[in-house]
């Protein structure tokens, strides 16, 4: 079967896709290293990993699971969203594969403070404050790391949520959600690179999870106008179509 002839079914899964992202970034990052990672207490955070070692290995898993539904999550957008315009679509495509990957580098930051913590050569090498501090570096390692991940993920949101708004199939509002998200995300990894403080209560308006759950959602739930779809697809081939033949004087082969 061909699902680029199922756009709704492209939608639904691309939709799943964009869920598990969701709720295992959401598992992995904030739960588990919100639960155990006390930034100004590194004394407190070796013992909470110490003491909860499964759990930072299931956070670990949950990480390793949203890397691995990002590619799959790009693709079937990139054919959802190229009738649009084929090139942004490539473009998003390609910043979100970027993305992907060094997140899925930093993941090996995410998981050396439980090393550090428990290997018996570096217990035996190292004092507990010294491996406090290898923790603590471990841990400005994976957040610049993440920061800078995140950098090219937020100019995913921006084109993705160009494209929606473009396209005829889609609510032009889940567009602009994601395009402020991407916004969001971009200056919250320059406050990071910069070493700025947080702004007060920005962080409460948790936009940027509005955004991204919305548009999981509507894919998930709603699909895709199958008909316009189509149309927005057809009128790419016309246009094609004519640009190849003002060019060659010929009818496309």
């Amino acid at each position: 079967m061909n699902l680029t002839n199922h756009p709704r079914l492209l939608a639904r899964m691309a939709g799943l896709f964009y869920l598990a992202i969701i709720v295992s970034a959401l598992w992995g990052y904030l739960q588990v290293r919100g639960q155990l990672i006390i930034p100004h207490d590194m004394a407190l955070t070796a013992a909470n990993i110490v003491a909860h070692q499964q759990l930072y290995r299931m956070g670990f898993s949950a990480v390793v699971i949203t890397v691995l539904c990002n590619p799959p999550m790009g693709v079937l957008l990139y054919e959802l969203l190229k009738p649009v315009e084929s090139r942004v679509a490539l473009l998003a495509l390609v910043f979100i594969v970027i993305s992907t990957t060094i997140e899925a580098v930093n993941i090996f930051n995410y998981m050396s403070p439980l090393f550090i913590l428990t290997l018996p050569e570096y217990r035996a090498a190292f004092h507990p404050a010294e491996l406090q501090a290898l923790v603590r570096g471990a841990n400005g390692l994976w957040s610049y790391g993440f920061s800078v991940s995140l950098a090219f993920f937020s100019v995913f949101c921006v084109l993705t949520g160009y494209l929606v708004i473009r396209s005829k199939y889609f609510p032009a509002v889940l567009g602009w959600l994601m395009i402020a998200a991407g916004v969001y995300h971009l200056s919250d990894s320059f406050i990071t690179f910069l070493g700025l403080p947080d702004i007060p209560y920005i962080g409460l308006l948790r936009l940027p999870l509005v955004a991204e759950s919305a548009l999981a959602l509507w894919l998930t739930v709603i699909g895709v106008d199958d008909r316009k779809w189509r149309e927005q697809v057809e009128s790419l081939r016309a246009s094609s179509a004519e640009l190849w033949l003002g060019r060659t004087g010929s009818t496309p082969p």
